[in-house]
């Protein structure tokens, strides 16, 4: 039955903009999700319209993967050289 053996996900999707206001909430929901430990954590943000900086360090020290992605999320994601490494599937020669 190696069909049922890959770990489930969770999908939470983010706000419109991640800027410092938002941080104590995008904390909260990063934790709340990762608190069971049983499925990884995915990240849809495909509705993201800003990332700060203070927002970015919390998705990162979460380790998860960013699944769908709006183009400006991928731009700044692009411009703090973390695209690669954070969105799914994304080709780190992208610019």
């Amino acid at each position: 039955m190696a069909e049922g053996t890959e770990t489930p996900s969770k999908a939470i999707k983010l706000p419109a903009r991640l800027d410092t206001n938002m941080a104590p909430d995008v904390r909260s929901l990063l934790l709340g999700a990762s608190s069971d430990g049983e499925a990884e954590l995915r990240l849809d943000a495909s509705e993201v319209e800003y990332i700060g900086g203070l927002c970015l360090q919390l998705i990162l020290s979460s380790h998860a993967r960013i699944t769908s992605c709006s183009e400006k999320a991928s731009e700044a994601l692009a411009l703090f050289g973390v695209r690669s490494q954070l969105v799914e599937g994304s080709n780190s020669e992208e610019v």
